[in-house]
């Protein structure tokens, strides 16, 4: 495979996991921040059986993402580019516990809806704590991304691989996301959504240079790279 061919794949696949990803969690969010979650779960198990499928879309593009720009970012450095595909497999394994977390919260809202007359009370306090741990592996998949995504656009500027405007947003847009996850991590009221608008504005941008552009790899590294 060509590395332009290889390019716009990766960008194709980006696209794919990124939008994959808005969609399920438009869907998450609603049902399961209503204080009948369990119930909700239950009652809308497709669109939630849905959503934890477009989660595992997402897993999987973005590590056959980082496995397609692997042999192009290994001519500058053999490191990082290590360290990115590793970082992918770490953010989507944290991340597919999260769709199984899903079809676990499903199972638990069918047994409230069919045992009426019990008392609920010990299971919503088990999904309350699967959320919780499903809330806690999403920041673990984010500080994960926000690392290897730093280290590739550092060599991707070092390079001019891609345009610096570009990769001097990737590098704003995943420090960012590395303050936020520390903020939610430690309960710091400072963050917010607005926090993922830089690395958002990355998402879309990177992908499309890469479907109409590729990579530039006319500057090759002086040394052999490591």
């Amino acid at each position: 495979m060509s590395n332009l061919l290889a390019a716009r794949f990766a960008g194709l696949l980006i696209l794919i996991s990124t939008s994959s990803f808005m969609y399920a969690d438009s869907i998450i969010y609603e049902l399961l921040t209503k204080p009948d979650f369990l119930e909700q779960a239950a009652l809308n198990k497709s669109s939630l059986a849905f959503a934890a499928l477009l989660e595992f879309v997402n897993c999987a593009a973005v590590v056959a993402m980082s496995i397609l720009v692997y042999p192009i970012i290994k001519q500058y450095s053999e490191r990082v580019a290590i360290g990115y595909v590793s970082g992918r497999l770490i953010e989507a394994a944290t991340l597919i516990t999260g769709a199984v977390t899903l079809m676990t919260l499903m199972a638990m809202g069918k047994q409230v809806l069919e045992n009426p007359n019990v008392s609920s009370e010990y299971l919503y306090m088990m999904g309350s704590a699967l959320k919780s741990e499903r809330w806690f592996g999403f920041l673990m998949g984010m500080f994960s991304l926000g690392l290897c995504g730093f280290l590739l656009n550092i060599t991707l500027y070092q390079y001019r691989l891609i345009p610096r405007a570009i990769s001097a947003l990737g590098l704003i847009g995943y420090a960012v996301l590395l303050l936020k996850v520390a903020f939610d991590y430690f309960d710091v009221s400072f963050s917010g959504s607005w926090m993922y608008i830089p690395g958002g504005l990355y998402e879309l941008i990177f992908p499309l240079w890469l479907i109409v552009k590729g990579f530039d790899l006319s500057n090759k590294p002086k040394i052999q790279p490591e």
